[in-house]
């Protein structure tokens, strides 16, 4: 999950503009005939007169974590189904430790080029061969100097790629076998006895959240403030969806399979493959949070479920409680399936 950078300078992208960011997506290669070999260049030019700090987002094109950072499109207009990871990230924790690795820092003119391999990343077989193209997420966090966030979006040049011959890549084939939804016993891979009896405790403070919150939905059918809080407006059909999610999520937990041994990644928490239902795979950061209260080990577990679609099936819409508030106020069924908005939810007394 490292990037693959690149960094060059030219005078001549410097605009008049004080904030303005260009991104160039390029398909390493304009045919592809073997789906192993689906690469793209996401460079990223700093068009303006000021220099900026951006964070390394996991949804983002500065970074090489298997998200939706892209949307690959066929000529008919049908997206490639997503088939990679979901990752649990607190831009406000990264800005605060400040980790050099964490940031990008462009000056005027400046420009950055990460590598990206699409492989296992997104399933080509319903969408089939033809030319694809190939857009990025544009939304990047500025780190001001008091380590406030500030969005910017990039002005997007997306890629033009002829795609045939083989469809399919095992390159991000799964190692953990897929857990069944009638599994009552939890497993670890990769973990020490420690790290078991953490995870076991953080699943029953998260069964705990999931009942307190499953019990606060069903007393109050018709909305509460904080469903508002984190939900938006009421609606009995988005109700529902929560009301079902946090009703799984009183058990589920409890049959997942927790690895331990495969992220290493400072800067997050966990993830999940949400087409993989049930491996939880912890990184470092949810080793150094607390058990319980908001971006914790429990809350963790909260937000990782809900990515599983037997779930719910979230996104990642926005990370951290000002932009999910945020969220909740502005597009209500966003907020219903981003799964940060759950996790906060589920430790709303808490944090209040």
């Amino acid at each position: 999950m490292l990037a693959t950078i690149t960094f060059t300078l030219s005078t001549a992208l410097i605009a008049s503009a004080a904030r303005s960011l260009s991104l160039n997506v390029v398909a390493s290669s304009t045919e592809v005939t073997d789906i192993d070999n689906f690469h793209v260049n996401a460079t990223l030019s700093n068009t303006g007169s000021e220099t900026l700090r951006l964070l390394r987002d996991p949804r983002s094109p500065l970074s090489t974590w298997a998200t939706e950072t892209f949307g690959v499109i066929n000529s008919k207009g049908a997206r490639a189904e997503f088939s990679g990871i979901k990752v649990r990230y607190d831009p406000q924790a990264v800005t605060k430790a400040g980790r050099p690795d964490s940031f990008v820092e462009l000056n005027p003119g400046e420009s950055v080029t990460v590598k990206h391999d699409l492989a296992g990343v997104y399933n080509l077989t319903l969408t089939g061969t033809g030319t694809y193209t190939v857009d990025a997420a544009n939304l990047f966090r500025v780190v001001e100097g008091n380590n406030t966030l500030t969005d910017i979006y990039a002005d997007i040049i997306t890629a033009k790629v002829k795609i045939q011959g083989k469809l399919v890549s095992f390159k991000n084939a799964a190692a953990t076998p897929v857990v069944s939804l009638l599994s009552e016993y939890t497993e670890y891979s990769g973990c020490t006895a420690n790290q078991q009896g953490e995870i076991a405790s953080a699943i029953e403070s998260a069964r705990g959240y999931a009942t307190s919150s499953y019990d606060h939905l069903r007393s109050n059918p018709y909305g509460s403030s904080r469903y508002t809080r984190w939900f938006g407006r009421f609606s009995y059909n988005r109700y529902s969806l929560v009301l079902d999610s946090f009703s799984r999520l009183r058990t589920y937990p409890g049959g997942w399979t927790y690895d331990c041994g495969t992220c290493t990644e400072p800067d997050a928490y966990a993830y999940v493959y949400p087409s993989r239902y049930g491996v939880v795979y912890l990184c470092s950061a949810f080793w150094s949070a607390p058990e319980t209260g908001a971006a914790s080990k429990a809350d963790t577990i909260i937000h990782e479920g809900t990515h599983f679609p037997p779930v719910i099936g979230t996104s990642d819409y926005a990370y951290g409680q000002s932009n999910c508030l945020a969220l909740a106020r502005s597009n209500p069924t966003n907020a219903v399936y981003n799964a940060d908005n759950h996790a906060f939810f589920s430790v709303d007394t808490e944090i209040r």
